[in-house]
Order: structure tokens, then C-alpha cells, then sequence
């Protein structure tokens, strides 16, 4: 299995850890997808993250399940965001602009350090009054 859910999820909030250490090739690509989209849907959570921290190498079939995981989030107001970022893997994030290096520039995708940083991030934007951005845009 390549994905595991956290154990600390909110109802809200489902968050899922990739255990593939090298995203590539289309069967990967593909069985990534389906588990991510399939453990999100069943979850009934609005807003996802996704602990990439064992992944070391992310090929660009790899991005493709994180698309379209973004895609449904999207559709119920929810935020998709990315922690754990290896540095070659938050690279390849970067060189396609799916991720910012700074938040005032909107990307595809948030990022954080780590969990908890995510996390805070989400109850940040709930706490605050304010209604969710679109994901990518902090």
C-alpha cells in the first residue's frame, strides 16, 4: 500500500502519508490515484493533506494523482495541502510552479514543513472568521 492514513485526522480534515519512496511510471502514478481518491471520497473530509516526507524522487506521472486528489477537494471548498517536502521533491514542486517559494505568489498547491504546520494552517483560516481560499492561495 502506498498510502496510509494519520491517525491524528479531524473529521474535517483527512490526512494521508505516501509511503512510495519513488513516485514514477504510470502504474504507480495510477494506483496512487485511485488510493488517494478513494480513502478521500470514503472519508467524507472536506479539506486533505498529504505527508509526502518518504518520498524521495517524484516523477511527473507522480504529480498527476496530487492533480486530480486537487480537483475534488476543490469541489467541496476544500484545501489541499502538501507537507514534508524533500528538497529535490519540493524542487520539482517548484520548477513547475505547483508550489510557491514565497505564499504571496498563488500556486497550485500549499505547502508546509509538516503536519502540525498544516494543520494550523487550515484551523488558522476557520478560527479566523474568513472563508477558505482557494487552495494555493494563502
Amino acid at each position: 500500500m502506498s498510502v496510509q492514513p494519520n491517525k491524528h485526522s479531524h473529521p474535517t480534515i483527512l490526512i494521508m502519508r505516501v509511503t512510495t519512496a519513488q513516485v514514477m511510471g504510470d502504474t504507480i502514478a495510477d494506483a496512487l490515484s485511485d488510493e488517494l481518491l478513494a480513502r478521500y471520497e470514503h472519508s467524507g473530509a472536506v479539506h486533505a493533506i498529504i505527508d509526502m516526507e518518504p518520498v524521495v524522487y517524484l516523477s511527473s506521472a507522480g504529480i498527476r494523482p496530487l492533480l486530480a486528489l486537487n480537483r475534488k477537494v476543490r469541489e467541496r471548498e476544500g484545501r489541499l495541502i502538501l507537507a514534508h517536502l524533500t528538497r529535490d521533491v519540493a524542487g520539482v514542486f517548484l520548477a513547475t510552479r505547483l508550489i510557491s517559494s514565497s505564499r504571496s505568489v498563488p500556486a497550485t498547491f500549499e505547502n508546509y514543513p509538516d503536519v502540525p504546520a498544516a494543520v494550523g494552517a487550515l484551523y488558522q483560516k476557520e478560527h479566523s472568521g474568513e472563508q477558505h481560499a482557494s487552495p494555493g492561495k494563502v
